[in-house]
Formats: structure tokens, C-alpha cells, sequence
């Protein structure tokens, strides 16, 4: 059996040595290498509309948009995929996403001309919605008697959860606010495009 002594090291020394080999290993595992497998951390664009300037579907050409019988200008979209860890989705996604979630809704954006915002994964539809109405920032009892008035909710496409966020304009004062859609069917019970 080999004795410490046999070493020629006393034992309080090469205890010290095992525990100040422990700390440096620590350091260069949580401070050095680098990490694998977690995104980096990107904050969602904040979307920027001016509350204050009402830009209803008064003077547009093209589709008509109304939500709960409200005709309605979309001013901005914000796409994510639903969960954390996600790139932006592609211009290709988006498009595709468009008509599927409301039909003939890439025909709106064409004639709308609405910003869009692609952020990245969120972790939950619910997170997604409060972050979403925040960002949009309408004026008032959160958009409620202003022309203003904001969407959320959750879209499948091709086997993938995302997560819509659409800002509107109306002509005229309104009682809607802020919608949050429960059920993914339900986008084309709120929103009609004809």
C-alpha cells in the first residue's frame, strides 16, 4: 500500500494542493470554457408606432380588415416561434405563416404595409401577450376608447407553434383594446378579411 509519506509530501500540503487544483478547475469550467448549447440573449425590438397619429383603413386600397365587425388598418406584426432558444424566423416562414394563420392575410400586409417584428423565442403565449401589449404602448385604458387596439395569440404552422402579435388602427374611437386570442382557431373568428 503506498503511504503519502512514501511521496515524500506531507499530508496537510497535498491536501491544500487537491483543494487549490478543485478551485482553479472551477473557474476555468464556469469562467473559460465556453458555453454550448445556450442561445445568446436577445432582447424583442421595441415596436415603434406613434400612438398619437391615428392611421385607420379610411384612405386604403385593397382588403378590407375588421376586427369583431371594426374596420381596421394593421399597423405593425410581431412574429416569434413559440419556446426559447429559437432563431428569427426566415422572410420564406413569415410569408407562409401569413395565410395560414387568416387567409389572405399577405394580401393585407401588401396593401397595409405594416411594420414587422421578428423576435426571438418566447417561452410562453401568456409571456409573449404581456410583453407584446407593453411593447405596443396604446394610449389610453390600454387602447380602450381610441381607435388604437392590439391582438395576441398563438398560430401553428408546419408542425411549429408561433406567436402573433398584431397592431391596429381604426377610424374611429372603439371599445376594444387589447384581445388576447385564446385558441388558435379562434383568429379567424376575431379577424376578417374580405
Amino acid at each position: 500500500m503506498l503511504l503519502l509519506a512514501d511521496w515524500g509530501v506531507p499530508p496537510p500540503m497535498l491536501l491544500g494542493l487537491i483543494i487549490g487544483l478543485l478551485v482553479v478547475g472551477l473557474i476555468f469550467y464556469f469562467y473559460v470554457l465556453p458555453k454550448k448549447d445556450l442561445p445568446p440573449e436577445v432582447d424583442p425590438v421595441e415596436i415603434a408606432i406613434d400612438p398619437l397619429i391615428p392611421s385607420g383603413p379610411k384612405s386604403l386600397l385593397g382588403p378590407d380588415v375588421r376586427v369583431y365587425n371594426v374596420p381596421v388598418r394593421i399597423v405593425a406584426i410581431v412574429v416569434a416561434q413559440a419556446g426559447r432558444g429559437h432563431d428569427l424566423i426566415s422572410e420564406e416562414t413569415l410569408r407562409g405563416l401569413m395565410d395560414h394563420f387568416l387567409p389572405h392575410m399577405m394580401s393585407v400586409v401588401r396593401a397595409h404595409r405594416p411594420d414587422v417584428y421578428r423576435w426571438p423565442g418566447q417561452m410562453s403565449t401568456k409571456g409573449f401577450s404581456q410583453r407584446f401589449f407593453s411593447q405596443a404602448n396604446l394610449p389610453g385604458q390600454h387602447g380602450e376608447g381610441t381607435p388604437w387596439l392590439a391582438l395576441s395569440g398563438r398560430a401553428d404552422y408546419q408542425g411549429t407553434g408561433y406567436l402573433i402579435g398584431l397592431v391596429c388602427c381604426a377610424d374611429d374611437d372603439n371599445p376594444l383594446g387589447q384581445i388576447t386570442v385564446q385558441q388558435k382557431q379562434q383568429w379567424t373568428d376575431i379577424v376578417r378579411i374580405s
